[in-house]
C-alpha cells in the first residue's frame, strides 16, 4: 500500500502520466478501501446467521427445597425439563423435597435442557412405617 501510494504520490507532483496515476488510484481504492468493505459486510451477515441459529436460552430458576410438581411447573414456566437423578435420605429436608439441581440456578441453559434433581426421602429405616 505505501509502495502504490508513494508512485500516486510522485506522479501527481510531477504532473505527467494522468493516465497511470488515475489507474493507481483506480486500484488502490478497489484494494484497499472496497475489497475489505465487501469481505467485511459478508462477515457481518455470517456472525448474524450463526447467532439466529443458536438455540434460545434462559436462566436455571432455584427450585432447592420446593415440592417435585412445584419445581417441575417452575421449570416448565422457564422453558425447561425435571428429571430425577437421585432420591437420598437428608436430615434438614422433609421428605419429598428437592435437595439438590443440576445445573445451578442462574445458570444460562438452552431452552428444554433437562434439569437433573436429587429429592429426599424418609429414613430407610423409619420406625413409624410398619414392614410388610
Amino acid at each position: 500500500m505505501r509502495f502504490i501510494l508513494g508512485v500516486l504520490i510522485g506522479y501527481c507532483i510531477r504532473g505527467k502520466k494522468h493516465l497511470l496515476a488515475a489507474t493507481l488510484t483506480v486500484i488502490a481504492i478497489v484494494c484497499f478501501i472496497v475489497l475489505p468493505a465487501i469481505a467485511l459486510s459478508q462477515l457481518v451477515l455470517s456472525v448474524r446467521r450463526e447467532r439466529i441459529s443458536r438455540p434460545r436460552q434462559t436462566r436455571v430458576p432455584s427450585i432447592i427445597g420446593l415440592k417435585y410438581e412445584t419445581a417441575e411447573t417452575t421449570l416448565l414456566k422457564s422453558n425447561l425439563r425435571i428429571r430425577i437423578l437421585a432420591n437420598r435420605y437428608d436430615l434438614p429436608f422433609a421428605p419429598g423435597l428437592i435437595i439438590s439441581q443440576s445445573p445451578q440456578a442462574d445458570e444460562l441453559v438452552d431452552h428444554g435442557t433437562f434439569v437433573g434433581v436429587t429429592i429426599s426421602q424418609e429414613h430407610p429405616d423409619n420406625p413409624d412405617k410398619e414392614s410388610p
